[in-house]
């Protein structure tokens, strides 16, 4: 990697650490739509599909493949050579869960306009470079009556 890409590495790392030093776990909260007004710059309506969304990611090369599998309580993925493994690994070897992901907040933002349904990111899990994410897709109770 370049020095330049180390350099960008590093400082995204610090400063979603400074803000987690300030706010504590609430920075996390913070940070949901991290990602998301640059997707939907670029794909527009198509930024809500997660085909489309998946397809771009890999032709873009923010990562090289992406496995998907959902059901109705979760939306797990997983990212080989994602482009954010670095700064994610950052917090995981510091013994600390990243605050945001940006791939993952794109995700989400597909989900809930597609359901309706507000996602949460769960702790993502690094493997042999490759990023794993995890969502849980929560109801709020306008949309658990209209079911």
């Amino acid at each position: 990697m370049s020095d330049l890409n180390n350099f960008k590495d590093q400082l995204l790392y610090e400063i979603q650490k400074a803000f987690y030093d300030e706010r504590g776990k609430g920075a996390r909260y913070r940070l949901t739509l991290a990602g998301v007004p640059y997707i939907k710059s670029q794909l527009g309506e198509k930024a809500n599909d997660i085909d489309e969304l998946k397809k771009w990611l890999v032709e873009k090369k923010f990562l090289e493949d992406i496995e998907i599998w959902q059901d109705e309580i979760e939306f797990r993925a997983k990212m080989k050579k994602c482009c954010l493994y670095n700064i994610c690994n950052s917090f995981i070897d510091r013994g600390t869960q990243p605050l945001s992901c940006p791939i993952a907040n794109m995700f989400m933002s597909a989900i809930e306009s597609e359901l309706g349904l507000s996602p949460e990111l769960l702790p993502v899990e690094l493997d042999g470079g490759n990023c794993g994410i995890r969502c849980a897709k929560i109801a709020d109770s306008a949309v658990v009556e209209a079911k």
